[in-house]
């Protein structure tokens, strides 16, 4: 953890917003300390069926090969980690450090694709993994009084003060101002627009096929008056065409940079008996594997204040609506991408797999961000749904840091950081800090300075009020 600015010097805490709730509601410190000795024994049992089952199957997976020496080397660098992990449990900290999440959720995706071949082993994992996460969960909702204790939380996604009318009115104001080069900004913006359209000359249709549906959707069952050309939609309608054809080469170059050393990773018996699983069971497991990559991926983006300098981008947005899901900076979305897909790839899974992920996410990801008012009942509990993701969105404290999970809420629930009230919509969106208008200009607002994408970081989180 890094420590954050302050006479108090508060720790920069990756946990659930509830995890700042005064010591006398805490837990008696002798259960605290039940739960950590659990979550130390279920780490040691993770890892030593993980290492079982890397050597089974008749020594199948003992290649001798240059591979096979690099998994036993991040076998016990994950080992080591975990071994961290629990020296930061005996200290008093509640919550994974960003390196604990990395290696926690590549234990999991591993887990689930050994199930693709050895059901058995492959659900034995999952079940640990699952359990220890759970308990990282319930360890950072309820913030036990252990001795030596994380200080207090801070937030590190932004603001949660209220904007008065007066500093919207300013920002309504400096969005018109024309400022200086605008219009070399206009033709640089212009000519990004025509390259990435003589590069992916079918993603203009696939934007009228998604207005298309969700237009009339947003009309039918809006959550807030709105109109169509709402301000700031050409901004948005810059950021699809660009976005999206940056993010194709974006990928391929983290796949042959990244995907081919982690590919290397994974024995080869493994990625044989994952492509050679039947489709069924490669699209279940691919989409379970891509939504922990994604969930991981998002979170870092919040907790790493490098990351977050360019994810702030997509949570200046004010106006939630199906066109502002593609209100991202390009670095950003092939961070987060890329964590959900580099694992697909390492280990074995084909085009079928990959594409059905790549359907899933984007046709989910503009759902979320809609502007509908529709809680879906006891699918919200399952399915993330606009409902679920406004509140990642909200300008609310007792919101902050939480759904992160792009398709199933269940992750959330599994890592403490699910965060859904009933019958209540978030009031307002977006950060304090106000973005500079023009896609160029977005573009470049996390190389501007640091200051302001470290500002919000520094203010501290008030406890929330229970989820209804």
């Amino acid at each position: 953890m890094t420590p954050a600015a302050g006479a108090a010097g508060p720790v920069l805490s990756h946990i659930h917003p509830t995890a700042a709730t005064s010591l006398r509601a805490r837990p008696a410190i002798g259960v605290a300390r039940t739960i950590v000795l659990a979550l130390l024994m279920l780490h040691a049992v993770e890892m030593t069926v993980l290492a079982g089952v890397a050597r089974a199957s008749g020594g199948r997976w003992h290649t001798g090969s240059d591979a096979m020496h690099l998994s036993s080397i991040v076998l016990w660098a994950a080992m080591a980690m975990v071994g961290w992990q629990m020296c930061r449990l005996l200290r008093g900290y509640r919550s994974l450090s960003v390196a604990g999440l990395a290696v926690q959720s590549g234990v999991l995706m591993t887990s689930v694709a050994v199930a693709t071949d050895n059901v058995c082993a492959g659900v034995a994992v999952v079940t640990l993994a699952t359990g220890i996460l759970a308990g990282w969960g319930w360890l950072a909702r309820t913030g036990p009084g252990i001795a030596g204790s994380a200080p207090a939380t801070v937030r590190a996604t932004g603001g949660g003060d209220q904007t008065s009318p007066a500093v919207d009115e300013v920002a309504v104001a400096d969005r018109r101002r024309p400022g200086v080069g605008a219009s070399l900004v206009g033709v640089l913006t212009f000519a990004l627009v025509l390259a990435a359209l003589s590069a992916r000359s079918g993603i203009v249709f696939g934007l009228a096929i998604l207005a298309v549906i969700f237009v009339p959707l947003e009309r039918l069952f809006p959550l807030h008056p709105r109109r169509v050309l709402r301000r700031g939609w050409r901004t948005d309608v810059v950021h699809y065409l660009v976005n999206g054809t940056a993010l194709k080469f974006g990928l391929i170059a983290t796949a042959v940079v990244v995907g081919g050393f982690l590919r290397a990773l994974v024995p080869e018996p493994l990625r044989l008996d994952v492509a050679a699983s039947p489709t069924w069971v490669q699209i279940v497991a691919g989409l379970a594997i891509s939504a922990i990559g994604n969930y991981a991926g998002h979170r870092a983006a919040h907790e790493i204040p490098l990351l977050w300098r360019f994810h702030r981008v997509h949570h200046s947005v004010r106006e939630l609506d199906w066109l502002a899901a593609n209100h991202l900076h390009p670095v950003d979305e092939t961070f987060i991408r890329s964590a959900a897909v580099l694992p697909m790839y390492a280990l074995g899974f084909g085009r079928i797999g990959l594409g059905t992920f790549a359907i899933v996410i984007t046709l989910q990801a503009v759902f979320i961000h809609a502007n509908v008012k529709t809680e879906f009942g006891p699918l919200r509990w399952l399915i993330a749904t606009p409902h679920f993701h406004h509140w990642h969105h909200a300008r609310e404290p007792q919101a902050h840091n939480s759904n992160y999970a792009g398709e199933f809420p269940l992750l959330d629930a599994i890592f403490g950081t699910l965060y859904l009230p009933t019958n209540r919509w978030p009031a307002q969106y977006g950060l304090d800090d106000l973005e500079p208008a023009g896609y160029l200009r977005q573009l470049a607002w996390p190389l501007t300075s640091s200051r302001t994408a470290t500002r919000a970081a520094r203010k501290p989180r008030p406890a929330p009020a229970s989820c209804g």
